[in-house]
């Protein structure tokens, strides 16, 4: 089986359990929890449990709204947990979330996430080496003189990926983590036009090659034998994300302006049934992957050209959770051994 990779999305915390085991059972490659109306951790702490080999990512646990001692204790537990099993996929999130949702200020994306990778790694490694540390930048300020965590990590080191859109991002991905992370709006058109050529740049800037990278991306994938019902599904999870600014870019490489304007509009004003209408067929093809398990698994295949791991995510915006659970199954079916 080629790897592969699924968003855990659950209605229910116990939900959480049954499909950790099935996408171990079933050979998946790694697991991976969000962070909106859940915590990333937590829900990766029961996967952990629950499961014995199978990898668990955060995808992705916001950056800016923990200190990075925190987001390190917090990967350091979960790595002990899983037995060596932890990713931890990072993200900055959009300006509303961390402003509005959460209170902080969110600066310069790039820059704070730089600082906040390096601190992790420097946080974690001074546990391994005992040694003080005290940093001083733009954004974060800690001396950890004095502080010293009586337990050896289960590693020394923990695998961290950084997620983004932008090219900017994406290269600082590319430089600094050690795999990066595309967006379920990362269309394949995105990955190879924009994405790959970021990921070159950071690559020679960081003076590694592909080999010690990698590089994965969440996909919206909707297997069903009824294409109508497929292409259905998938509108919501377009809809919801064309409105969001942060993830503008590939919608405008793809040139769907005017779409995503009355996506927008139609969401200002409430109406759902407005939003999905506006999703053409076109942003369906572009930003989804839909139809039979043989359709689905070509065109995942497509998507190994430029990325290592396509992470599975069925559609869920705007759809009940029992059919957001009959989706998960095909892809079980489809992408299982």
């Amino acid at each position: 089986m080629s790897r592969v990779g699924l968003i855990l999305d659950a209605e229910k915390i116990s939900d959480i359990v049954d499909l950790s085991e099935k996408a171990e059972s079933a050979g998946f490659d790694s697991i991976w929890t969000t962070e909106l109306y859940r915590t990333s951790f937590e829900q990766l702490s029961v996967a952990a449990h629950s499961t014995d080999k199978i990898n668990l990512g955060t995808a992705v646990a916001l950056a800016f709204v923990r200190s990075p001692l925190i987001t390190s204790l917090t990967a350091l537990d979960l790595d002990e947990i899983s037995n060596g099993r932890m990713i931890l996929g990072l993200g900055s999130g959009a300006m509303r979330t961390n402003e509005n949702f959460h209170g902080i200020k969110y600066g310069k994306p790039v820059a704070r996430i730089r600082e906040c990778i390096e601190l992790i790694r420097l946080i974690t490694g001074s546990f391994n080496k005992k040694e003080p540390l005290i940093y001083e930048g733009e954004y974060y300020g800690i001396n950890l003189r004095g502080y010293h965590r009586p337990f050896k990590p289960i590693r020394e080191k923990i695998p961290i990926y950084l997620a983004g859109i932008g090219g900017y991002m994406t290269q600082a991905a590319a430089e600094l983590a050690d795999g990066y992370l595309g967006h379920v709006v990362c269309s394949l058109k995105y990955l190879r036009e924009v994405l790959s050529q970021s990921i070159k740049s950071g690559l020679e800037k960081s003076k590694r090659d592909l080999k010690s990278f990698q590089r994965a991306s969440i996909i919206c994938c909707a297997v069903s034998k009824n294409k109508g019902d497929a292409m259905r599904a998938v509108r919501g999870t377009i809809a919801f994300y064309s409105t969001v600014r942060t993830y503008q870019s590939p919608f405008l490489l793809h040139g769907f302006e005017k779409e995503t304007q009355r996506v927008r509009e139609a969401y200002f004003k409430g109406d759902v049934e407005s939003m999905l209408s506006h999703v053409t067929d076109e942003m369906v093809n572009a930003f989804s992957v839909f139809g039979d398990a043989d359709e689905c698994r070509k065109r995942i295949d497509e998507y190994r050209n430029y990325i290592d791991l396509p992470i599975l995510s069925a559609p869920h915006y705007f759809l009940d959770f029992q059919e957001v659970r009959q989706l998960q199954e095909n892809i079980f079916e489809a992408f299982g051994e």
